[in-house]
Order: structure tokens, then C-alpha cells, then sequence
């Protein structure tokens, strides 16, 4: 066999590998996913599954009525007994059970700053996922109330949208 024969396979072997490797990678990728998917339902308490359908809108009709990323007003200090971070620009009540705000801090500062004081006024948590540097969510639990914090980093700021059943 010629060296550029042998040169031909060989690449022809490595386009193959590679080839197999694309297709396979997807795959792999939903495996993981499908994992931690598991995983995360496995460990989540069943009272918070349980409370899971309560927290979740069931009526989307006037959803485009609020614009919970981008909250305007001077932010509160306080919401329903839940701290607003001090560094907040802007806060807005969308109704009973929902206020978000922006604060110039990363979803780091923002998940470690509702990590101390909301268990300083005794709420526990059941769910902390936070995606890192982009954003997340947790729910907090405290006797018959839950709370449900959602954070995602945008141009600087970060959006903390507060939902409280």
C-alpha cells in the first residue's frame, strides 16, 4: 500500500470517527439531561411537588400584560415580608402574589443574599438551581406559604422576579 493510500484511509477513519462522534454526542446530551432531570425529581420533597401546581399560572390569557424582566418604579424594602436586596434600582408589584425588581449584582450576590436572610426569618429550602452567571430559580417553604424566586442576569443587572402562594 502506498503512503498516500495509507494517508487516505487514515483520514477517511478520523472524518468516520468524527462523523460518529456528531451523532452520538446529541444523544449523550439528552442522557444528561434526562439525569439530572431524574435526579432533581427524586430529591425534591413531595410536599413541594405537591405545591408545585399552586405556584404555576393556570390562566396565561392577560400573561402579556406584565412585563415581569423589567419592573419599573422606586423598589421596595420590603414585600409581603420578604427582603428586597438594598442595591435594587427598580421594583414593581404586578399583583397580590407577584414583585420583581433589578439589582446591580450577580445572580452569585443575589442567591447568596436569599440564602442567609430567608433563613434568618425561618423560610427552608426546598429547590435551588441557580444556572451559573445567567440566572435560575429556588422556592423557599415557611409553615403554609411558598416562595418562589426567579433571577436572570441581563445587560448588568440582574431581574429577581418574587412570587409568593
Amino acid at each position: 500500500m502506498s503512503r498516500l493510500s495509507k494517508l487516505l484511509l487514515s483520514l477517511i477513519l478520523i472524518v468516520f470517527v468524527l462523523a460518529c462522534n456528531f451523532v452520538t454526542q446529541p444523544i449523550d446530551d439528552v442522557q444528561n439531561l434526562a439525569s439530572t432531570a431524574e435526579s432533581i425529581a427524586s430529591a425534591l420533597p413531595i410536599e413541594t411537588l405537591q405545591a408545585l401546581p399552586s405556584v404555576l399560572p393556570t390562566d396565561l390569557s392577560n400573561l402579556e400584560d406584565y412585563n415581569y424582566f423589567d419592573p419599573e418604579g422606586t423598589p421596595l424594602s420590603e414585600w409581603n415580608g420578604v427582603p428586597i436586596m438594598p442595591q435594587a434600582t427598580t421594583g414593581e408589584e404586578f399583583n397580590e402574589i407577584t414583585y420583581s425588581f433589578k439589582v446591580n449584582a450577580t445572580v452569585q450576590e443575589v442567591v447568596e443574599y436569599y440564602k442567609t436572610e430567608l433563613v434568618k426569618l425561618g423560610w427552608s429550602s426546598s429547590i435551588d438551581l441557580p444556572v451559573e452567571g445567567e440566572g435560575g430559580f429556588q422556592i423557599y417553604s415557611k409553615e403554609d406559604s411558598l416562595l418562589t424566586l426567579t433571577f436572570i442576569f441581563l445587560d448588568g443587572d440582574t431581574t429577581v422576579v418574587l412570587t409568593l402562594e
